[in-house]
């Protein structure tokens, strides 16, 4: 088994993947990060590692909590883990979203709190239970975890303060942060997934449908299983651009991108008819609201950092997108750049308070944008 990580640290995805392949495993994982498909394939290789196929529907018990803590029943999680597997190696008993590990104050991080304070620790919910109170529970469930079961927790968020529970997770098993991949790991794997089914995509296909599904892996293999039935209905084996634009999700960034352009250059009934072009394709004003906030956030990261090698880095975009912002960024000042990224909240909060409906907000927002360039340009 492998040295257990005390000081801090989190283990990986592809660190565990390698673990399982060699047969090895722990009684106790505690799973969380962006990457709900890496997540999915830890917990099949734990299920085909422990289980026993004719008794898995009895040796596998999950529990999804929905990130309402007061859900999960700690007497029956408590009876499951102390219940010996059928005819497994293991029993594995798998806990979806409880809360239990998640931070206790809305709107406050990890990041902002170095100690959880008596108001998080003793404040009641609804079944009232306390936080500490599960806390404790929780501590005493690992330290009593049985031989012949394995707990795995998924959790969106973990909350470092609890420095003694996470302390007792990293002894008694595995803490694990699985996010997101590279943009060139992603690529990698699509084209082997392709090559498996005989199939060559070009690497600018590649970059484009990973670029369209926002590196979420998840999403990457919905678009792949449809490019795989399209190619084998009709015989297709070499992917270019052209198809992924034809079968494969709208390509939103680049739609923002040229919104952006549109702003920088003024042209004010430009910007409007590609709001309708991405409406036509049913793409939601919030989404839009957002990836247009997003943008600029990042053109001024790579206004900042210049250099596309240094933005694909710091902000995990594909390299070709970080080669566009670097070249957008030079063209609008950064002056304009941060008023423009200001007016996005202001008028989120004109929407989220009632004032305004979130259409007429996005093209007031766009309106806005381009008589600011203009103004900034006129000086």
């Amino acid at each position: 088994m492998a040295k257990k990580k005390n000081n801090g640290q989190f283990s990986d995805y592809h660190e565990l993947r390698a673990e399982l392949r060699a047969g090895r495993f722990h009684s106790l994982y505690v799973l969380f990060g962006e990457e709900d498909f890496l997540i999915g394939k830890l917990v099949e290789a734990l299920a085909e590692l422990l289980l026993d196929q004719g008794s898995a529907a009895l040796d596998r018990v999950v529990f999804n909590i929905g990130d309402q803590p007061a859900k999960l029943d700690a007497e029956r999680l408590q009876a499951e883990l102390m219940t010996p597997p059928f005819l497994s190696r293991r029993k594995l008993v798998i806990v979806r979203h409880s809360g239990w590990l998640s931070p206790g104050a809305a709107g406050r991080s990890s990041e902002d709190i170095s100690e959880p304070s008596d108001e998080d620790n003793e404040a009641p919910d609804f079944s009232g239970s306390t936080r500490k109170a599960r806390q404790e529970q929780l501590a005493q469930m690992i330290r009593g975890l049985p031989d012949s079961a394995c707990l795995v927790m998924i959790e969106n968020k973990v909350d470092q303060r609890q420095k003694n529970l996470i302390n007792l997770i990293h002894e008694k098993g595995v803490l694990a942060k699985i996010d997101r991949e590279k943009p060139k790991t992603l690529q990698q794997w699509v084209v082997a997934e392709c090559r498996r089914r005989q199939i060559r995509i070009r690497p600018d296909a590649a970059e484009s449908l990973i670029d369209r599904c926002d590196l979420s892996m998840q999403v990457i293999w919905q678009e792949l299983q449809k490019l795989f039935l399209y190619c084998e209905g009709t015989g297709c084996q070499q992917v270019d651009i052209r198809l992924i634009g034809e079968i494969s999700l709208p390509d939103l960034r680049g739609n923002i991108f040229n919104l952006t352009d549109a702003i920088s250059d003024g042209q004010t009934e430009k910007a409007l008819a590609l709001v309708d072009t991405l409406l036509s394709q049913r793409q939601p004003i919030q989404l839009i609201q957002f990836m247009l906030t997003r943008h600029l956030r990042q053109l001024i990261c790579a206004a900042e950092l210049a250099e596309p090698s240094k933005i694909t880095a710091q902000l995990k975009v594909m390299p070709f997108v970080a080669t566009r912002l670097a070249r957008q960024a030079k063209r609008i000042p950064m002056d304009l750049l941060e008023a423009l990224y200001a007016e996005c909240f202001a008028n989120d909060l004109l929407v989220k308070t009632g004032q305004i409906n979130d259409r007429l907000a996005l093209e007031a927002l766009l309106i806005s944008a381009a008589e600011m360039v203009k103004a900034t340009v006129d000086r």
